[in-house]
């Protein structure tokens, strides 16, 4: 049960990394903050070529991890994207739909049938979303018409749809072609750190101004990039022991975590109701046991 312990171990740094972002993401643009980060991970992780041959890896393991990289570091701005525009209460249970999101999507494209259990998680899935934006009073779909029509929600939804393709390869990696967690972490945020420097300097962000600006909060950036490295290694080391699917949902339980500390230190309205529909949506991700999130 070592899996159990690490995979609990991430969603716990997992949740403490998601309140920091949020108190970033207050004074930092969403694709600065992402860059950043990224740049910091790949700055902690500065020992790890000094420790391990990183020019060992198979060619074919390299183009997974670049391939997951790209899918993980869009996912990733989607979600800071989503945190910055949204209360951490309401934006982070919506990523504990993934697993439904995917048995849906291969019903209808490949015809893989939904367990009934599946069928119950998806049902409280539902549940759960509705009493995320729930107002006593408010019409009875009211929450469903926010949730599809709001444009602040459609950031956590295509965070979603990324994380629904990216996880399986983690497996992938570190268990089918026993890749070390650590080299895939290190070329993960290598490649993240690329992608977003790109981004930026085809937008024409300054960078005299993201330095300066990421200078002004470095303590937190370097507090975050450590907990994301940390989380994101414990999580690895896991599903080398464990099935995927298993470590997903003990991890999703950062959200319950996150939603309530996060929820109670930027006092944010209506929290009660958006712990029952966080405690319904990871509830369900026991019952929707598919390698993605």
């Amino acid at each position: 049960m070592f899996w159990f312990t690490l995979a609990t171990c991430s969603a716990l740094l997992s949740a403490a990394s998601a309140i920091l972002q949020k108190k970033i993401l207050c004074s930092l643009d969403a694709l600065e903050f992402s860059f950043s980060v990224s740049l910091s991970v790949v700055i902690l992780s500065l020992f790890i070529p000094f420790t391990t041959d990183i020019f060992v890896i198979p060619p074919q393991a390299l183009a997974i991890i670049i391939g997951k990289s790209i899918l993980g570091a869009s996912a990733f701005l989607l979600v800071m994207l989503s945190l910055r525009h949204n209360q951490i209460s309401s934006a982070l249970p919506l990523l504990g739909l993934t697993p439904a999101v995917t048995a849906v999507v291969s019903l209808l494209i490949i015809g893989e049938g939904i367990h009934p259990t599946e069928w119950i998680g998806i049902c409280l899935m539902i549940v759960g979303v509705y009493m995320l934006d729930k107002n006593p009073e408010g019409m009875f779909f009211q929450p469903f018409r926010t949730m599809l029509f709001s444009k602040k929600y459609y950031y956590a939804f295509g965070a979603v749809g990324l994380f629904a393709f990216s996880s399986v390869f983690d497996k992938m990696l570190v268990t089918g072609l026993r890749i070390a967690p650590l080299l895939v972490l290190f070329y993960q945020h290598l490649v993240y750190s690329i992608l977003f420097f790109i981004v930026l300097l085809v937008r024409r962000y300054p960078p005299a101004r993201i330095f300066h600006k990421s200078a002004v909060q470095w303590p937190l950036i370097a507090a975050a990039a450590a907990l994301t490295l940390a989380y994101r290694f414990t999580q690895l080391e896991a599903t080398a022991l464990a099935p995927v699917a298993l470590v997903l949902a003990v991890k999703r339980t950062s959200i319950l975590y996150a939603s309530f500390f996060g929820g109670k230190i930027f006092s944010e309205e209506r929290l009660g109701s958006k712990l029952i529909g966080a405690m319904l949506i990871v509830a369900a991700g026991f019952l929707i046991m598919r390698n993605v999130g």
